[in-house]
């Protein structure tokens, strides 16, 4: 099949992010990608609704990916876009009014289940290892720790007619997020430990029984969005953002218990001027390394590696596999 012009906007609790890219079967090549903090989910634990103000910043950042799209279309059409939005929206009691207040600005917006979500998650992931075939046979793990809910797929990438496929092994989507666990437990600036203490127990709790009832365990664990990358850019000063030192980079427990201690004994404002993170990042992103902590413990494994591709990537090949079953 042709080679197509896709894009694909997810709409998270979190973080709003576009991805333009040209897909075929040899794989995706990017176009241009975008990341905004909208904090779709902000004050929604409290009011389960998505507030005016949310709305607003979420409708800003989609008329400006729909700007770039448009721009793109004018090389070349961007044959299909697809539109996604996961926790936030899952719980939100007006999603539909804010579904339909997209919708007027040009926007199919699509709110997809936890299931949905780590299948895409999964499919994303790998696609940023498995081509050269370093990961067939292999047992791996993913997390996708998103604002409001964090994903967990237990799977094994196989040869099947030529091109690598992922096969699911168990997959779980964990109403735990970054948001989420902030919201819950981290009140205090900085958070107290008896907090801290309280939210790591809270997260193991809630994701033990899923790890006990493994059939085997996982030899390789990777890690993808805001918190994984994150972690690695504080780790190593990142005064701007270098996805390709990013990607494939191997972080291991001492190193992230470190990074998360250093972040959780400062103050919100001191946490704004760390090099590395994304200031508007800075108020979920404790709650985020608590879980990502909480994961490679139950895990059994000693490190984990980030992968720059995820959910989005695996939107792109899942809209392309539709498009090439309706042309056959």
């Amino acid at each position: 099949m042709r080679p197509l012009r896709l894009a694909a906007l997810d709409l998270g609790t979190v973080t709003t992010r576009l991805l333009v890219a040209d897909v075929s079967l040899a794989g995706i090549h990017e176009l241009t990608r975008r990341t905004t903090i909208t904090h779709l989910g902000e004050g929604l634990l409290q009011s389960g609704r998505i507030s005016e103000a949310a709305l607003q910043r979420e409708l800003a950042a989609c008329k400006d990916f729909l700007a770039a799209i448009t721009e793109l279309a004018s090389e070349q059409a961007v044959e299909k876009t697809v539109a996604f939005a996961t926790s936030a929206m899952r719980d939100a009691t007006n999603s539909a009014q804010v579904q339909e207040a997209l919708r007027a600005e040009g926007i199919e917006v699509e709110v997809i289940s936890g299931a949905r979500e780590a299948q895409l998650s999964f499919l994303g992931t790998l696609s940023g290892f498995a081509n050269d075939g370093q990961l067939f046979g292999t047992d791996v793990l993913t997390v996708d720790i998103g604002g409001g809910s964090t994903e967990v797929i237990l799977g094994t990438v196989v040869q099947a007619g030529g091109r690598w496929e992922p096969q699911i092994a168990c997959a779980r989507s964990f109403d735990i997020g970054s948001r989420r666990v902030s919201d819950l437990f981290l009140h205090s600036n900085p958070p107290s430990a008896a907090e801290l203490e309280q939210a790591g127990r809270w997260i193991r709790e809630q994701m033990r029984p899923y790890f006990c009832a493994f059939s085997r365990s996982p030899q390789v664990m990777l890690a993808v969005a805001g918190t994984a990358t994150t972690a690695v850019a504080v780790q190593e000063g990142m005064a701007e953002y270098d996805s390709e030192r990013v990607h494939g980079y191997r972080l291991d427990a001492a190193t992230l218990a470190a990074v998360t201690s250093k972040l959780a004994q400062l103050s919100l404002e001191e946490r704004r001027e760390v090099t590395g993170l994304e200031p508007s990042r800075a108020s979920v992103i404790v709650g985020g390394l608590l879980t990502l902590q909480a994961v490679l413990e139950l895990s059994g494994l000693p490190a984990f590696t980030v992968s720059e591709t995820d959910i989005l990537q695996g939107a792109l090949l899942d809209a392309y596999a539709r498009e090439e079953q309706r042309e056959q």
